[in-house]
């Protein structure tokens, strides 16, 4: 069942799949999920948004704390082809857009993009 549910998302959604191999010291990371511009920064949400923006900040120190202990931050980026519509919801993060990357002052010097 697991692999049939793998197989239809690959084919409907353009999902790019990567590996990464971590040493076994690793035992703690962080991950992001979306804390793009799109979704975070002015105008994206049609209001400003406290919750959001406190979202952000801690989002923020958190990365940097981690990156100071040299532990792995990682993050997924909300992002869409120009040319693959996503139903229900207008056009946003489009790849090679500001909308698409990470808000302003988290930087992953280390990371992989797929």
């Amino acid at each position: 069942m697991v692999s049939t549910t793998l197989h239809r998302l690959k084919n409907e959604l353009p999902v790019n799949e990567g590996s990464l191999l971590l040493n076994g010291d690793v035992k703690t990371s962080l991950v992001l999920v979306d804390v793009v511009n799109g979704f975070c920064t002015v105008c994206a949400p049609r209001q400003p948004d406290e919750q959001i923006w406190s979202m952000v900040d801690e989002s923020v120190k958190l990365a940097k704390a981690f990156s100071e202990k040299q532990l792995p931050v990682f993050a997924f980026l909300d992002s869409h082809h120009p040319d693959i519509p996503e139903p229900h919801y207008p056009s946003h993060c489009i790849i090679g857009t500001p909308e698409s990357e990470l808000v302003p002052g988290i930087f992953i010097p280390t990371s992989l993009q797929y």
